[in-house]
């Protein structure tokens, strides 16, 4: 197919869709007035997580403290980071040092083995939140906390042993690749992958999501946007 029919189609589908439009003087967050939304960000039976865009890459972003080890244990390769950055992906794309546009329409238009993606952040969360395109806090209960991380548990495909493989390592390992369950497609990116985590555990969005704009734009619905660039 012609390159010039190609790269606008991979451009479109990697997650690269017009921003997220959102007023964040906007007088209500999450349904909530003012005064209730500061109760409820005061609610310390609540965890906090947030949904972050960079790139390509999307992602669920964790507190190393609301992350439980016996609900994934792939958890022990980054105790000593204070915010993990889980995303899942292709494999071949996904651990591609940079874009190439053969793999990312590979990924896009033939189902292809996928891989979870787990980042040990290791700098601040501001700092963080800077270099990110797109920032979503979102409050979840303990229950829905676990469901979620159940959900990222199940990803990771583990032997007869229960032992995960690992693909491989990048960034002095911090960021560790994981084969992982399901096909990548079109219509199973990673923004599906992790609407459906989100709607499993009762977070109240529509999962039936492709681009990232979809997913972003239903998680602003019930979260705090904190960055829409």
């Amino acid at each position: 197919m012609n390159k010039l029919v190609i790269f606008p189609v991979i451009f479109f589908f990697l997650h690269t869709s017009p921003k997220l439009q959102v007023d964040l003087g906007f007088e209500m967050c999450c349904g909530f007035t003012k005064e209730l939304e500061k109760l409820f960000y005061q609610d310390d039976s609540l965890h906090t997580i947030y949904l972050i865009k960079q790139r390509w890459h999307t992602a669920v972003v964790f507190h190393r403290e609301t992350v439980d080890p016996n609900i994934f244990p792939e958890f022990k390769y980054f105790e000593n980071f204070d915010l993990i950055d889980i995303g899942w992906g292709d494999a071949e794309f996904y651990q591609y040092p940079g874009f190439d546009s053969g793999l990312a329409w590979k990924a896009l238009f033939y189902p292809t083995p996928s891989t979870l993606r787990v980042e040990g952040i290791g700098i601040s969360k501001e700092q963080y939140f800077e270099i990110s395109e797109i920032v979503i806090e979102l409050r979840i209960n303990n229950e829905q906390l676990n469901v979620l991380i159940n959900h990222i548990s199940d990803t990771v495909r583990r032997d007869e042993n229960k032992q995960s493989k690992i693909l491989s390592t990048q960034s002095l390992g911090r960021i560790y690749f994981f084969a992982a369950n399901g096909s990548y497609h079109l219509f199973n990116t990673c923004n599906t992958w992790l609407a459906t985590g989100l709607k499993k555990s009762g977070v109240e969005i529509n999962d039936d999501v492709i681009l990232t704009e979809q997913l972003f734009n239903e998680i602003a619905k019930v979260g705090r946007v904190l960055k829409a660039e």
